[in-house]
């Protein structure tokens, strides 16, 4: 009877391990579709942030910001409504449903913008939320790609998020590879990625954009000199990524039907 029971035991965690590996293998990166998002994809896209993007986000995390501050209320607000949006979805072939696995929010960022950020921060009373403004005006200003490569804006990718169901899948790159390609064809002249996130710098690299700069958590300090943020492992730097489009050589000509 002892025996018979270990057999049992035995057998129940082969089968609940079969049925995980199953539906880790579920995922087909085959089934994911990518869309311009619009006005009608905004709530969907407010719950995703809130679900999937601002308790993962390094420089959030790291600075152990509530998610119910109104800041982050303010920048769910303005990438749920304005910007190019892309989503991407999953085709769930069991259910014949449709879901949201991925988003990409870009927006064009102009030389001053670094300079309003920090205006906004010197009347934030938030310590949290002004240290990420400080942070990200920094971010904008120390690489000079205004000067580097003479561009009077940036199209910047301010939210690159997956849900954790899908980490690590290829569906951040494949919504990075739709923004560049969409750049392209927009002719924006520098596509430009702040990585505060690990894996975000290998999607970066992945996709071909070039490093431009780096610094680790560590060296971003107050104004009192102590260090402001704690981030997770493996979140230890932030990484400007830049891809660079010549006006000069213009969009990809579209193929021509065969008559």
């Amino acid at each position: 009877m002892k025996l018979l029971l270990q057999n049992s035991l035995i057998l129940g965690s082969k089968l609940k391990f079969k049925l995980i590996s199953n539906e880790v293998k579920c995922f087909d990166i085959r089934n994911v579709s990518v869309e311009q998002g619009t006005n009608k994809h905004g709530k969907f896209i407010r719950s995703f942030l809130y679900s999937h993007y601002w308790p993962r986000e390094p420089s959030v995390v790291g600075l152990w910001m509530c998610h119910n501050c109104s800041y982050l209320d303010v920048l769910t607000d303005k990438y749920s409504l304005s910007g190019d949006r892309f989503v991407a979805y999953e085709y769930i072939p069991r259910t014949n449903e449709r879901k949201m696995v991925g988003v990409c929010v870009a927006n064009r960022a102009y030389p001053w913008a670094a300079d309003e950020l920090e205006e906004w921060a010197h009347c934030t009373s938030a310590r949290p939320e002004r240290n990420r403004m400080y942070f990200i005006a920094h971010c904008l200003r120390s690489p000079n790609l205004f000067k580097k490569y003479d561009v009077p804006y940036l199209y910047d990718v301010e939210v690159l998020a997956t849900s954790s169901e899908v980490a690590a899948q290829g569906v951040g790159s494949l919504l990075l590879r739709r923004v560049l390609q969409y750049a392209e064809e927009m002719r924006f002249p520098l596509v430009h990625v702040i990585a505060v996130s690990h894996y975000t710098a290998k999607m970066c690299e992945k996709c071909g954009m070039k490093l431009e700069w780096s610094m680790d958590y560590s060296e971003f300090i107050d104004d009192a000199g102590q260090r402001v943020f704690f981030p997770r492992r493996p979140h230890h730097k932030v990484s400007v990524f830049t891809m660079y489009f010549d006006p000069k050589k213009g969009a990809p000509v579209p193929c021509l039907p065969p008559f």
